[in-house]
């Protein structure tokens, strides 16, 4: 009971700093969204910075579960790419503008945890893909899938780079697609721009 109870706060915070963004709200606007008293939200999650990292956690394990989700009705590995690319797409979209540069610049731990699921989850997840997408002859046969994945992880920070893309002037969704939706095409072969068409309709 206890459990449920506590992932129905961090369910509630998660939609909270999706409506406000999480560099906003302090800790006791956040513990009275929660209907808690300051020390009750103390002795649950300790602080803002702890239910941030548990909130992101939470948030990491469901999107691992929704790419399972997605996958189980995919046939092939371009179509599995693709709709992990626009999973992630739509993550970003939903979550507030300024959010992805608060939690790397003042919350460490967080970022350091988002960097691990990038690295332990998504770069083995992204190879395997292209792995299997060269042998299916839905990516060129003459692309190193190892490397490209790394690549494509290594976008990811370039949309975060405020010197190329000045968040003030720059909505990140957007560059996020552009960037992946013109590089995964161009490593497709014609099999595989056919079979992923309506996918990249959906980007």
């Amino acid at each position: 009971m206890e459990q449920v109870l506590r992932h129905q706060l961090l369910d509630k915070a998660n939609q909270l700093f999706r409506s406000v963004g999480v560099g906003l709200i302090h800790e006791e606007q956040l513990a009275a969204a929660l209907d808690l008293s300051l020390t009750a939200f103390r002795c649950q999650f300790g602080s803002k910075a702890e239910l941030i990292l548990q909130v992101t956690r939470r948030n990491l394990a469901r999107q691992r579960h929704e790419h399972n989700e997605l996958f189980a009705h995919l046939g092939t590995p371009v179509e599995c790419l693709l709709a992990l690319l626009h999973h992630s797409l739509h993550e970003m979209r939903r979550s507030p503008h300024y959010d992805y540069y608060v939690l790397r610049d003042k919350y460490p731990l967080v970022w350091d945890t988002i960097q691990e699921y990038l690295q332990h989850y998504s770069l083995p997840l992204l190879t395997r893909l292209l792995q299997e997408g060269v042998i299916e002859g839905q990516f060129r046969a003459d692309i190193d899938a190892p490397f490209i994945a790394r690549i494509m992880l290594a976008q990811f920070g370039l949309i975060l780079n405020e010197q190329v893309f000045p968040p003030d002037f720059t909505n990140l969704a957007d560059v996020y697609r552009n960037i992946f939706f013109y590089y995964v095409r161009g490593i497709c072969t014609e099999e595989g721009v056919r079979l992923a068409t309506s996918h990249f309709v959906r980007m």
